[in-house]
């Protein structure tokens, strides 16, 4: 006990600086804290729960030390269990009972009938003569209970050894016991095998209850109950081993832990010290203390522990804090406050005899200046928050020493995250301006009418007129009542008693008409039914099979169907128009892929196969061990999981949902449908022409004569509107135009109303732009549209996303002409316009090309025609061309261009910079709309860019423009050097005739540069000349040197777009820059190396984030020395996307962005 209780803090008065977390109705006030304590010393502390309930809510505490993280120091220290810790020998042999009083340790003899009292470092303090035969005992708090293994009789020493009483239990064979020393002592018969459970002021039994079974029918004699062990109280010998078991409140018992001990009998007593157990010895006289396992810490006590809140009120809870016996260091303790419905949790941070700080925050509107109230502040290390107040100020109180990640976040504001390192005491500060970012837009409506089957595409423009990024994302619903949820039953029609057909199998829904595959009494139909439940039409099935199409599918143009080895494709009227044999006896599952253009075709346990409308095989998935009777595609999956499977499990379901990845034939189970009505699950299709505003499931399911059609809801019909792009990053004081593309195809005359919501971190959080769209005759399509483009004085490559109607390239130069900017005009064959001569050779402007054009001036210029899609093939002919950029929004290089990287030679824009796949370089950064690009490769490709929704629109990585040397000027042509360097970073200069025709920075070792040719059309050399050598120079704070460099490709010599790669020749020992040097390959799929360089020993952590901040795994944590490193990365759980390396130190950090690709 501490006979001085120190108060270093008042909790109570700091309550007014702190605010609580609200968590649903209740709060708690404050939410965490922080302790300073020397060692041996207390504290008190006041926590306030408010319940806004009406009604009263109860409580309860608990709370654990949380070890093996980075803020943990030093603690309590622990031993394996079942670990021998110490033993000594006693006066005492055939010991069985053991108690602990708190002091002392005591043992009972049952050969010599005598108790002895020990200290824990083996002094003998007590040695008496006690009642016969007394196997076993316990402490409950103020006396000994010792039984008479001969009689039911226990009897009671106090613990001066004197006899005060006994009493009879009516238990014969009291073969252990134990005490929670509140309430109940807990005896273990070994008549009965059970555990009677008595109270300790009445010596009167309360319950009784078994406990074996969890044991596994282990021979239990002795017990002991330590009520402080919360995860498991009853502590179970047997010989040589030890069982922990918990007990809840309706004395329900199962198993924690167990191990191997040193007890040579079953009756010897195990004995908690409060810390360790303990035994005696039957054969000898030693007495043994192990570690239970169990840490034991007891640095909190609430008052009350538990209890009940007022409806709408409040009530105070103490907190004693002590330091008594723990060791210096750091105490990360999570506090759980349980209710009836909800767990929170916060931490209490107890530094005992270590340096800790007292941290203020203020916090105010960078635009502003104004003072922030109300702003949360959350700690990365801690469940600890804080909100500031009407100063705009709040305080940490008592954090230790280390690394910290404060969080800033406020309502219509950009969440901060500030790194910040506390070293010792004192009071310190941190000033925090919060940015906020807007969302813009320059119209949120936009009405249209559109001919069926028409697309047209439209440009809105969206500004940030904030001072800090806005990060968008973007979701489609619909208006009104069509937004039924998913796997809502829709409609169930008996097919059966409407057909009389009991063997409904397989349906298709096409213009307004159900078609069903029935077996029809062995002589197999198609029904053709009416919404009104009518049969309009009925006809033979092809084929020989003698119960019909076990499943149909329709293509848009034929039915198809199968219940043999071929597949049939008719006209909805049963005309054959083709069939071909699958090789599957039987095929009986089918589905049209509307994407790829194949049919999916099955059995019931074979792998799907995939043919073409030829009937050749082109693909093959695996089953998956699923038993299938349907199959049906649905090309709006949103995993991308396309192919769903019908199929049954016994004692499962009848009807399970399951989908399938083409790519993979990864398959999840989507859900198991539980209709009121008995049957199993048979054909089935996916169609947004049953309800133009939804996507359904329609399901035929077997039951007898009354055989059904189920209508299952998927999803809200919203692919005929699009954005582009569907997320990204619009910088503070910049915009970004959007492409919505309104697409009628398939859609019925009606009215089409929904809005695009454009969800952000700006203020509001959300704007919608309404849309709506009017499909009817006489409401056009295909219109123009108009992108503006833009040129720097010099040379540019430009292209655009729509075709110009007309075409003339005088025509639509037009404008630069008249403003005397147009210098020359040039396409990828060499052909030009120079208006100057009134000389023009380009035959007309093309959408899939590039053009080089050379201005007076920086310029701007709007085009007009008929937009083409992001995702439409262009075609590359073997070699150098000029192409145009369909996407309508930033992309990096690396990816845009993944899908021709086999065969990509390499990349490069108007201002030289490129990418070579062969050594996994670019500095592109992002490709732009307006911009055109050289490209070259290997052979004839089609070119799709990819359009990545998680990588799309991110900033591209920042490339360094050199500062010792000059910048070269576009001078129209140019070839690319890559140079590698080991260790060295600073600035290359290419000299070609004492002319610089290109620089560049090394950073991470590596430096792309283009080398300017000359430009012919000025009369000065300006540039590098065909054949002539190049020259290398260094350049650095220190000056300019000679590099030595060695040719990996090339010869070192200038030729237009060629490509030659160097590596500098100089090296250093060891590295004089902290960071990461590179990560590769990257992009990646699953693995990359990251490679960094340390210049001394350091703390070290490695840690990988996502595009929004939050860590989503450790690589490495502890001491490195110094030298060039590397370390593997799996990402193999993570989805694709952008992600950053942080690299950080005691003195420096390093961050790398990197790019997933699946």
């Amino acid at each position: 006990m501490l006979h001085d209780k120190i108060t270093s803090f008042l909790m109570a008065v700091l309550l007014l600086a702190f605010c609580g977390t609200s968590l649903s109705q209740i709060t708690i006030l404050p939410h965490g804290f922080g302790v300073s304590l020397e060692e041996e010393n207390a504290a008190d502390a006041e926590l306030i729960l408010v319940n806004d309930y009406e009604d009263p809510v109860t409580f309860s505490f608990n709370y654990e030390l949380i070890e093996n993280e980075e803020e943990r120091r030093e603690g309590p220290r622990r031993d394996e269990p079942g670990e021998l810790l110490n033993q000594y020998d006693t006066p005492l042999n055939q010991v069985g009972g053991m108690a602990f009083d708190g002091e002392l340790l005591w043992g009972s003899s049952y050969g010599s009938d005598q108790l002895c009292a020990m200290t824990l470092e083996g002094e003998q303090i007590i040695l008496l003569n006690t009642n016969n035969n007394p196997l076993t005992m316990t402490f409950d708090g103020e006396l000994l209970w010792v039984c008479e293994w001969s009689t039911t009789r226990i009897f009671l020493y106090d613990l001066e050894g004197e006899a005060v009483g006994q009493f009879d239990t009516n238990i014969s064979q009291n073969a252990g016991m134990g005490s929670d020393q509140e309430e109940f002592v807990f005896i273990n018969s070994g008549n009965d095998d059970r555990i009677h459970v008595f109270s300790i002021d009445e010596h009167e039994e309360v319950t009784v209850f078994d406990y074996r079974d969890v044991v596994n029918g282990a021979d239990i004699w002795a017990i002991e109950w330590v009520e402080s062990h919360r995860d498991g109280q009853l502590w179970c010998n047997t010989t040589g081993h030890l069982y922990q078991l918990f007990v809840d409140d309706e004395w329900n018992v199962e198993l924690v832990s167990d191990f191997e001990w040193n007890s040579d009998q079953n009756y010897n007593d195990p004995c908690h010290d409060g810390e360790n157990m303990w035994h005696g010895s039957w054969n000898s006289n030693t007495w043994c203390q192990f570690d239970d396992g169990v840490a034991e810490f007891f640095m909190l006590t609430f008052d009350p522990e538990e209890g009940e809140i007022p409806g709408e009120d409040s009530i105070p809870v103490e907190v004693f804090i002590t330091s008594e016996g723990i060791e210096p260091g750091n105490y990360n303790i999570l506090i759980s406050m349980e209710t009836e419905s909800e767990i929170m949790e916060f931490t209490a941070i107890i530094s005992v005899d270590s340096p800790a700080a007292f941290l203020t925050c203020r916090v105010s509107d960078a635009e502003t200046e104004e003072i922030m109230r109300n702003v949360r502040i959350d700690v990365d290390r801690y469940e600890i928050t804080r909100f500031t107040n009407r100063n705009g100020i709040t305080d940490f109180e008592s954090l230790p020493t280390g690394e910290y990640e404060f969080s800033f976040s406020a309502d219509d504001y950009l969440t901060h995250l500030e790194e910040y390192r506390i070293d010792g005491e004192g009071e310190l500060f941190i000033a925090v301006d919060l940015l906020h970012s807007e969302c813009n837009p320059d119209r949120d409506n936009i009405e249209e009418a559109l001919d069926p089957d028409n697309i047209l595409q439209t440009e809105i423009t969206i500004s940030n007129d904030g001072n800090g990024p806005l990060t968008y994302t973007t979701e489609k619903r619909l208006l009104g009542d069509a937004n039924s949820e998913p796997w809502d039953l829709r409609h169930s029609i008996n097919i059966g008693e409407i057909t009389g057909d009991s063997r409904i199998q397989g349906v298709v829904f096409i213009d307004d008409l159900f078609y069903f595959a029935g077996a029809n009494d062995r002589e197999p139909m198609i029904h053709v039914i009416n919404r009104d439940g009518e049969v309009v039409n009925q006809y033979p099935q092809l084929g020989e099979s003698r119960y019909g199409y076990k499943d149909i599918a329709w293509d848009g143009e034929l039915i198809w169907g199968s219940g043999e080895r071929n597949i049939f494709g008719f006209t909805p009227e049963g005309e054959e128009v083709i069939s071909f044999d699958t090789g599957l006896s039987p095929c009986t599952n089918i589905a049209w892929d509307s994407e790829r253009e194949i049919l999916w075709g099955s059995g019931t346990t074979t792998n799907i196969f995939g043919f073409d409308r030829d009937g050749n095989r082109v693909d093959e998935l695996q089953r998956q061990g699923i038993r299938m009777y349907g199959l049906a595609f649905w090309p709006d999956d949103p995993d991308g999981s396309q192919l769903y499977i019908f199929h049954k499990i016994n004692d499962i379901g009848d009807e399970i949902v399951s989908k399938m990845d083409t790519d993979n034939s990864d398959t999840t189970t989507v859900i198991v449908l539980e209709p009121e009505g008995a049957g199993v699950a048979q054909g089935c299709c996916i169609t947004n022409q049953y309800d133009i505003y939804s996507w359904v499931f329609m399901a035929c399911v077997n039951n007898g004569a009354n055989d059904r059609l189920e209508i299952w809801q998927l999803d809200a019909r919203k692919d005929w509107m699009d954005i582009e792009p569907p997320d990204g990053v619009i910088e503070a004081e910049e915009e970004q135009e959007f492409v919505i593309t309104l697409d009628a195809t398939g859609l019925p005359q009606a009215l089409f109303e929904g809005e695009i919501i454009i969800k952000h971190d700006g203020i509001g959080g959300q704007t919608p732009i309404t849309i709506s769209l009017d499909v009817g005759e006489g409401g056009g399509g295909n219109q123009e549209g108009e992108m503006n483009l833009s040129f720097s004085d010099g040379w540019n490559i430009i292209s655009a996303h729509l075709q110009p109607d007309p075409d003339d390239i005088i025509e639509i130069m037009s404008d630069l002409v008249g403003a005397e900017q147009l210098i020359l005009m040039k396409n990828g064959q060499g052909r030009f316009y120079n208006p100057a001569f009134n000389f023009n050779n380009i035959p007309g402007w093309r959408v899939n090309e590039g053009y080089m054009v050379n201005v007076d001036g920086d310029a701007e210029m709007t085009i007009s025609g008929i937009p083409v899609n992001a995702d439409t093939p262009l075609p590359l002919a073997e070699g150098w061309q000029i192409v145009s950029y369909y996407p309508r929004q930033g992309i990096d290089a690396l990816v845009a261009f993944t899908g021709v990287v086999e065969v990509l030679l390499m990349a490069k824009d108007a201002a030289g910079r490129f990418y070579n796949p062969e050594f996994n370089f670019s500095n592109m950064g992002d490709l732009q709309p307006g911009q055109g690009y050289l490209v070259n490769v290997s052979e004839a490709v089609e070119l799709v860019y990819t359009l990545d929704d998680d990588l799309a629109s991110t900033p591209p990585d920042n490339f360094d423009q050199p500062h010792f040397l000059p910048i070269h000027a576009n001078t129209g042509e140019n070839m690319s050097m890559l140079v590698l360097s080991n260790n060295l970073e600073g600035e290359i200069g290419i000299y070609s005739d004492g002319i610089l025709v290109g620089s560049g920075v090394i950073q991470d070792g590596r430096c792309g540069i283009a080398v300017w040719g000359d430009d012919q059309t000025t009369p000065e050399v300006d540039g590098a000349v065909e054949n002539r050598p190049l020259e290398f120079i260094f350049a650095d704070e220190h000056g300019t040197r000679q590099a030595q460099i060695d040719f990996i490709i090339g010869s070192g010599q200038y030729f237009v777009d060629d490509f030659q790669a160097v590596r500098l020749d100089e090296v250093e020992l060891m590295p004089d820059e902290f960071g990461i040097v590179s990560a590769y390959p990257n992009p990646f799929n699953n693995r990359t190396v990251i490679q960094y360089n340390l210049p001394e020993a350091c703390n070290l952590k490695i840690k990988v984030i996502n595009v929004l901040g939050e860590s989503v795994t450790n690589l490495f944590e502890g001491g490195a020395e110094v030298g060039m490193h590397s370390i593997d990365f799996n990402a193999s759980n993570l989805a694709s996307g952008i992600y950053y390396v942080k690299l950080n130190s005691d003195k420096s950090s390093s961050t790398r962005k990197i790019v997933l690709i699946r």
